[in-house]
């Protein structure tokens, strides 16, 4: 039975806390937030406004306070010799996260990053069925929100897809990105295209200026085109794409004639998936999903691209 503490009652703790007892060889050591008036959301558990005051009680911990404090707070729980399962993204600068995996690797301990989108059961399936992939195109937009106006996109929305892109990409070798503030003095909107080499390249937009919140990715391959719906977890595919001109006696047509198939996914709470790897990877009885490599090379690659949006410079950088 592995003892957690949760660091950090917010919208997602909330979400994390609320799942535990549905999750087995897992028992609540403690909570904290700094708020405590926060102590309501979990009645009858040990609660503190130090994370510190928490660590004695708890073999592993999930960080979910804003990702300025994730570094001090992640770096404090390793050296304690805690297993951390820490929100994306894990930091806001490459060395302290190059750093934090550091000492996770010397100290034989469990870092994760809570990219949940990779838990997504739609996500998990397409990584099965891509083959050869020539283009990714991410869209993932919604409605303004005042609390988050101080977040950069890229950071808070966008790092999912370049994550999942990356995932299957490669390394990437240049970005070009383009921004507009629109309700901030951030990038309320952004358009990037990434490019791994050869012929894949990949497109994404994010943004929080729309009505309706969508979250879509399009994978373009020689024989089929991959529609993801991340919200529903559904995906389609479309094959033997055919189109005819039909010429009439006054007007101009087109038949279009295809294969549509719809794969079957088996659909589980994210969230709680992601929570169950942590847990089977403390128990050494599964493999981090990602490498730490490949997590500090996202993380690099969105950076970047948030970097870009911030100074307004709008060319092309090539990563190093």
């Amino acid at each position: 039975m592995i003892k957690m503490g949760l660091i950090g009652l917010g919208k997602m703790g909330f979400y994390h806390l609320n799942l535990y007892d549905e999750i087995n060889g897992l028992s609540v050591g403690g909570v904290c937030d700094a708020l405590p008036s926060r102590s309501e959301a979990a009645p009858n558990t040990p609660f503190f406004t130090d994370y510190r005051d928490l660590l004695p009680l708890v073999d592993a911990v999930t960080i979910a306070a804003p990702t300025t404090f994730h570094y001090e707070i992640a770096k404090t729980c390793l050296n304690a010799g805690k297993h951390v399962l820490v929100e994306k993204p894990i930091t806001t600068d490459y060395c302290e996260a190059e750093e934090l995996f550091e000492i996770a690797a010397k100290r034989g301990l469990v870092l994760n990053v809570g990219h949940v989108e990779r838990f997504n059961g739609a996500v998990m399936e397409l990584k099965k069925i891509v083959n050869d992939p020539i283009l990714f195109e991410a869209r993932r937009v919604g409605p303004f929100n005042p609390n988050f106006r101080n977040d950069s996109i890229v950071l808070d929305l966008m790092i999912h897809d370049i994550d999942i892109a990356a995932s299957i990409g490669g390394k990437a070798q240049a970005v070009q990105a383009m921004g507009t503030p629109v309700n901030s003095k951030l990038a309320d909107y952004a358009s990037v295209n990434i490019f791994f080499g050869g012929k894949l390249s990949a497109h994404i937009i994010s943004g929080r200026v729309n009505q309706t919140k969508e979250r879509f990715l399009y994978v373009t391959q020689a024989d089929a085109l991959i529609v993801l719906d991340y919200t529903t977890q559904d995906i389609n595919i479309t094959r033997n794409w055919q189109t005819a001109q039909i010429i009439g006696n006054k007007e101009l047509t087109y038949k279009n004639e295809f294969v549509q198939e719809r794969l079957f996914v088996y659909k589980e709470n994210a969230l709680k998936a992601e929570i169950k790897h942590f847990l089977s990877c403390i128990a050494r009885t599964s493999d981090r999903m990602t490498t730490p490599e490949h997590d500090l090379a996202s993380l690099k690659l969105a950076l970047t691209i948030d970097s870009l949006l911030r100074s307004g410079a709008y060319g092309e950088t090539v990563i190093n």
